[in-house]
């Protein structure tokens, strides 16, 4: 059975989350929940540290194995002061995902005021793989269930996207030293004219293009692996964790967002709806377009676009097809006879995940592509930042 383990310093409120994800019927199942007492979380800690100390000296830890690298997912909150007054979520996030064996890392709480990001960027910084409020972590929506209205697009469903983070690992320690443009799919032209603020994440030598930095070298040269005393003997175990979870978050929090690198099947029919299979003035039709889950489901005319998806689909947490290529394709209509564009009285909110045809709100994400107006539905209750977004 696959496990969830929870670590707050204040214990009462671990257990309150630990009963409030055994209550999702989706997860009672398959995965047993286990709130880590103090006791167990700083020897742990502790544990983390002497592996640190092992794999600066040989590249690599012994001992026996804790409980936190039986971890499915890890979720950890941000503020740990009881615990230790100079440790954040953040300091955490690192030392696990650096010398355990752990899954997916959830942080709570450490952009404390935001339910849904209007940047859409997120913190590629943040080592943890998706960085949540503590109050949505027992949505159902982000597990795989069905429930509450507000569901950010942006989030992946958990339980797939831990499964497909050992797919990832194994993808990178099979290529580490190969550039990671090649090993993703991506075409070198394409890669080297990413937006700087996006491909500075990678990282490269100075006598090297971002075309060619391999996973290796990020995780050891760009800054935002791991730190270069730690990375400088890790065995290719550990460059391969580090790897797999770093460059999957980039791909989600910096790439996806622009809309104008890849682009996702709600987005796309946004722009070309002649790829509906159903009739495009259902509303059903655009929504069956907005499931995580198997392309071949999402109720579009994939034959016309199959040369122009992402091929590797366990490195994202939906489907997804290169733009670039795609925005050129004549078998599509839109592209052939641009003035036969279909415009719906609906557009499609990131807040829910859904098309949605009532009062809706525009704002402006931070991207660099032209695509940066989006939408959301405005749920009661849900804070909404950064609020100046509505307003550029």
């Amino acid at each position: 059975m696959s496990k969830i383990l929870i670590y707050d310093d204040d214990e009462k409120w671990a257990n309150d989350l630990k009963e409030k994800l055994k209550s999702l019927p989706i997860l009672a199942k398959d995965f047993e929940i286990i709130a880590l007492n103090q006791q167990v979380f700083t020897d742990s800690i502790n544990t983390l540290e002497e592996r640190r100390r092992e794999v600066r000296d040989k590249g690599q830890w012994s001992g026996q194995s804790i409980l936190l690298d039986e971890a499915n997912i890890l979720i950890i909150d941000y503020d740990l002061f009881d615990t230790n007054a100079f440790l954040t979520g953040e300091d955490i996030a690192y030392s696990a995902r650096c010398f355990s064996t752990c899954g997916l890392i959830v942080a709570l709480n450490q952009y404390y005021e935001v339910d849904f990001d209007l940047t859409l960027k997120g913190h590629p910084e943040s080592f943890a793989d998706l960085n949540i409020r503590g109050e949505q972590l027992s949505n159902p929506n982000l597990w795989g269930g069905d429930g509450e209205e507000f569901r950010p697009w942006y989030w992946p469903l958990l339980p797939k996207y831990q499964q497909d983070y050992e797919l990832r690992i194994a993808d990178v320690r099979q290529n580490l030293k190969q550039p990671i443009c090649e090993v993703l799919g991506f075409d070198k032209d394409l890669f080297e004219r990413l937006p700087r603020s996006i491909n500075q994440f990678i990282g490269s030598s100075d006598d090297s293009k971002p075309s060619t930095t391999t996973f290796e070298d990020f995780v050891k040269k760009s800054g935002n692996g791991m730190r270069p005393k730690d990375s400088e003997k890790a065995d290719e175990m550990i460059l391969s964790r580090v790897g797999a979870a770093r460059i999957s978050k980039w791909l989600e929090r910096s790439v996806f967002p622009e809309l104008n690198i890849l682009v996702d099947a709600p987005h796309l029919v946004s722009r070309y709806p002649s790829l509906l299979i159903g009739s495009k003035e259902e509303i059903e039709s655009w929504n069956k377009t907005t499931i995580l889950t198997d392309y071949t489901n999402l109720g579009l005319d994939i034959g016309k676009i199959e040369n122009f998806r992402f091929q590797k689909n366990f490195w994202l947490s939906r489907p997804a097809w290169f733009w670039d290529k795609i925005r050129d394709c004549q078998d599509i209509l839109e592209v052939r006879e641009p003035w036969e564009t279909f415009k719906p009285d609906w557009v499609f909110c990131e807040d829910i995940s859904k098309f949605y045809r009532g009062d809706y709100q525009e704002f402006v994400a931070k991207v660099e592509s032209p695509f940066a107006r989006r939408f959301v539905k405005g749920i009661n209750g849900i804070q909404y930042q950064p609020r100046v977004r509505f307003s550029l």
